[in-house]
């Protein structure tokens, strides 16, 4: 029979992994009440996710860690994402109680887009938000992860504005609130937006690098007509010679 630590402690990590988005069905919670029960003093959980496009599949593996007291710590995963051309793409995701990224934040990056969170600027040696993506061009770290591209409050990327000039349509004012906070995410988000006089009900990424969304329609077609902001030329060549110096290793 379980005492009253060993349920909290179990109880703790069920909504731990809730909250990071890798669900609570039963055979998760097996797994892991199995691994707490196994001698080992480290176990994995499998599990994974259909919050991907079309085409893709996600991965994880869950990685927890036991101490010497009897706690049990969820400190990182695995996401590895195989698209629709079979290749596999795969980072590992520390866990703390900072900065973590959710399993579809994880599955957004590997998908290639940016994502906002709190993050260390070396600059200024300060805790900030910034929006990250992976820089699948240059080679992984000596633990196997990819090197983030960062865009730190400094570059000035305002979504509120982007969202602005972009010509969306919101029915609702509070619907305009959760398509940034959405797109912050880097989730595909489905909006309404105006171009030539026409109300084209379609999807848009947002593309923090050039300070504006990408706009598709409904089979996720681009848009070309969407136009950055102005005077956003001079960014992209001033973004362009610093990538090298805004990459970092996490």
């Amino acid at each position: 029979m379980e005492t009253q630590t060993e349920f909290d402690q179990v109880a703790y990590l069920k909504n731990q992994l809730k909250y990071l988005g890798f669900g609570e069905d039963s055979t998760l919670h097996k797994d892991l009440e199995k691994g707490i029960k196994a001698k080992k003093q480290q176990f994995e959980i499998k599990t994974t996710s259909d919050k991907t496009l079309p085409g893709n599949k996600v991965d994880f593996i869950l990685k927890f860690n036991k101490t010497e007291n009897g706690g049990i710590f969820f400190n990182s995963y695995n996401g590895t994402l195989t698209n629709d051309k079979a290749e596999k793409i795969s980072h590992n995701f520390p866990v703390s109680k900072e900065n973590t990224f959710t399993a579809k934040e994880a599955i957004n990056l590997l998908e290639g887009r940016s994502v906002k969170i709190e993050f260390l600027n070396p600059k200024t040696e300060q805790i900030e938000p910034a929006f990250v993506k992976f820089n699948f061009e240059d080679a992984k770290t000596e633990k196997g992860n990819y090197q983030f591209q960062n865009f730190y409050k400094n570059y000035g990327v305002n979504t509120d504005q982007i969202v602005e000039k972009s010509n969306l349509i919101f029915d609702k004012p509070e619907y305009k609130e959760n398509t940034i906070k959405s797109l912050e995410k880097g989730n595909i988000v489905k909006v309404k937006f105006k171009i030539d006089d026409k109300f084209i009900d379609g999807k848009a990424v947002l593309n923090p690098q050039y300070k504006n969304l990408n706009l598709y329609d409904q089979d996720l077609n681009r848009i070309n007509t969407n136009k950055p902001l102005e005077g956003l030329e001079q960014d992209n060549k001033h973004e362009k010679n610093n990538v090298k110096e805004q990459s970092i290793k996490r």
